[in-house]
């Protein structure tokens, strides 16, 4: 078995860990829904496809968010993917803006719950679950209609604390690492894209 030396390890703090984290590269998202005529929705990262048969898709609000108080009543909402062009949405929607107006968008109707105009894709989803996960939620979807926006396909990034967008070239290759005597037995499932 391989050693790991101490100083690749980081101490178990919530600043660490945030740091680390930070170094898995996301999309953004929009969620969306609808309740009392009234429109909510908030910017989240932590967005993840949770299964095809049936095609599931979760979200996870913070317990203390605004959105956090829309659960209970929740029966239908909408996950819409920001373009790479769509960083002052996401800040709007984070409600970390600091401009003295908001941002140009519009929401229209749609199957569900609205759809913001001009992402990269939507999700329309049917709530079918929600779990207590320490100091978030849970919220799984059903899928129930898909949108895909113009092209070109260019999603909004966020790696290391800000937004990014993806490169066009190649980055530079991992190192190469010594020959392991034992091979590990690895179980997998082939990867369908």
């Amino acid at each position: 078995m391989p050693t790991v030396s101490t100083s690749q390890h980081d101490a178990l703090e919530p600043r660490a860990y945030r740091d680390v984290l930070g170094l898995l590269a996301t999309g953004i998202s929009v969620i969306v829904t609808e309740q009392h005529g009234q429109i909510h929705a908030m910017t989240a990262n932590a967005v993840s496809s949770l299964s095809l048969d049936p095609m599931l898709i979760l979200f996870c609000p913070g317990k203390r968010s605004k959105m956090a108080a829309c659960l209970e009543d929740m029966e239908h909402f909408s996950i819409n993917f920001l373009r790479h062009e769509q960083q002052a949405l996401s800040s709007y929607f984070a409600g970390g803006w600091q401009g003295s107006c908001a941002p140009p968008f519009r929401f229209v109707p749609w199957l569900g719950a609205p759809r913001l105009e001009g992402s990269l894709a939507s999700l329309s989803c049917e709530r079918h679950d929600r779990v207590d996960a320490g100091d978030h939620w849970i919220v799984i979807g059903r899928v129930i209609a898909l949108h895909r926006g113009i092209e070109p396909a260019v999603p909004l990034i966020f790696f290391r604390g800000n937004y990014r967008e993806l490169a066009s070239t190649a980055g530079s290759p991992a190192p190469e690492l010594d020959p392991v005597d034992e091979l590990p037995q690895i179980f997998y499932d082939r990867w369908h894209a």
